[in-house]
């Protein structure tokens, strides 16, 4: 009987250590091959939140206003007056020998309407304040498609994008002075905006010699002539003409 007891114990001790053995089994073994999760492990294998969305801009930069310059030829500051008291301002030939000039009147009231930046076209070699002198030496220069040499540059002219351009019908056609100016500068892409003043000629061939002058690819908007007895008068009429324009300014 004693022997049959030992048996049984033995075998419900066996029976007991392989259910352990069981147990421990289901748990992983950390290996080399199979090392224990680190915080950085389980804290990656954690599902993935929502990122916060991005802001994008939609606006879109202002767009730049043009720059404007507002360059003029003109006989009053082309010449030398040694007498300015002498002059007859009522004269028709004589008023715009004393500055301001006809065209530089204009000019201003223009800076008035758009802003801008003014410029007087001067050349090397004043011309004679006496008016069929003046005449006499620009119908020569015509006649020999001279370009006066100028004393004074534009800094920056590849800066601006509209340039309004005035000057005086000398012989039906621009002062040779003012074919010095556009020819210095690269005036392409740009817009040009004409203004002249004038005698009964009216514009005569001023435009069409301008738009000779310039590069196929510059816009030409309409200009506007001013009879010179009238010019003391006419800012209501320069005022009309630019909002005409509609500028994009």
């Amino acid at each position: 009987m004693k022997r049959w007891i030992a048996l049984l114990l033995a075998a419900a001790t066996l029976l007991t250590t392989a259910g352990c053995g069981r147990q421990a089994s289901q748990e992983p073994t950390a290996t080399p091959e199979n090392p224990p999760a680190t915080d950085s492990q389980q804290t990656a294998n954690q599902p993935e939140t929502a990122s916060s969305p991005v802001n994008v801009s939609t606006t879109t930069p202002e767009q730049e206003t043009p720059r404007i310059l507002i360059a003029y030829f003109t006989w009053a500051d082309n010449t030398i007056v040694e007498n300015p008291s002498a002059v007859d301002v009522d004269a028709t030939t004589s008023a715009s020998v004393l500055a301001p000039g006809n065209a530089a009147k204009i000019a201003g009231w223009i800076q008035q309407e758009v802003g801008g930046d003014l410029f007087s076209i001067v050349v090397s070699e004043p011309y004679s304040s006496d008016y069929d002198e003046c005449l006499d030496r620009a119908a020569d220069e015509k006649a020999a498609k001279a370009r006066p040499a100028l004393v004074n540059h534009v800094d920056g002219m590849e800066n601006y994008d509209i340039v309004f351009l005035g000057f005086p019908n000398w012989w039906y056609t621009l002062p040779m002075a003012v074919l010095s100016f556009v020819e210095e500068y690269d005036f392409s892409g740009k817009t040009v905006v004409p203004f002249c003043t004038h005698g009964t000629g009216g514009l005569a061939g001023t435009i069409r010699d301008l738009t000779a002058a310039l590069p196929e690819d510059v816009t030409i908007l309409d200009p506007i002539g001013v009879y010179r007895p009238e010019v003391d008068s006419s800012r209501p009429a320069v005022q009309e003409w630019v909002a005409g324009l509609n500028l994009d300014i």
